[in-house]
């Protein structure tokens, strides 16, 4: 999982890190933490389309741009990501619906109250875990959620993923193999080479258009196949 935690207080950053890290052990996950000391950077990292996080914790008070104000920035780019705010208050609680906030610690944070936020997190992102495909590339790893996954590439040894809001990943696996750990009738195999999220087709000609506008080819032996099991995906759902 890829978190993000920005806080001007290096001793509170480093706690939220350290309880973080205790939980993720305990559920078996993988973990990777950029820390932030501002919420200038954070946003930086967005707007340079460098920022994929599946779960930010941000400080509300912060010199220069509030943790608030850095939520409104990160949602221009990003409405996936989970925000958990990190305060002294609930004074703004409100605004935190404007921005889809996941949740708020308040301060000093507390193991059991992290735990159960993250608890939360995990049963709003991944409410069944056979609705995610774990991907592992070395010591890392990270779940990414089907609704999140447009198309599959194999490239020779390697599978790329393409996702809805324009991250990708790369694995070292065979095509054959990320299939058989799919489920659900979502997604179809349309040649040796792709599986597509037939949610994110948008039009069915000699090849599918993607919604992101890339075109993915159909096998032309099967092609009449594979049209139908489309159409009869489409009228079903």
């Amino acid at each position: 999982m890829q978190v993000a935690i920005c806080d001007d207080n290096v001793s509170d950053r480093v706690k939220v890190g350290e309880l973080l890290a205790q939980k993720m052990r305990k559920r078996g996950e993988s973990l990777e933490i950029t820390y932030f000391d501002c919420g200038e950077d954070l946003v930086d990292q967005y707007e340079s389309g460098a920022g994929s996080y599946d779960l930010i914790f941000l400080d509300i008070y912060m010199k220069f741009m509030n943790g608030m104000e850095a939520a409104r920035q990160i949602r221009r780019w990003d409405q996936r990501v989970a925000l958990i705010f990190l305060t002294a208050s609930r004074e703004f609680a409100v605004d935190g619906y404007s921005v889809a906030a996941s949740g708020y610690l308040i301060k000093p944070i507390e193991q059991e109250k992290l735990e159960a936020a993250v608890n939360r997190f995990f049963s709003e992102r991944y409410p069944r875990i056979r609705q995610s495909i774990l991907v592992v590339n070395g010591s890392s790893g990270r779940r990414i959620a089907y609704d999140d996954i447009m198309y599959i590439e194999s490239r020779r040894m390697n599978v790329r993923i393409v996702c809805s809001h324009g991250a990708e990943h790369s694995i070292r696996k065979k095509l054959d193999e990320v299939q058989e750990e799919l489920s659900g009738c979502r997604f179809l195999r349309c040649n040796r080479s792709y599986i597509v999220n037939m949610d994110y087709i948008t039009d069915a000609d000699e090849d599918f258009t993607m919604e992101n506008g890339d075109r993915i080819p159909i096998k032309v032996r099967e092609k009449k196949q594979i049209r139908k099991r489309y159409f009869d995906y489409i009228m079903k759902n």
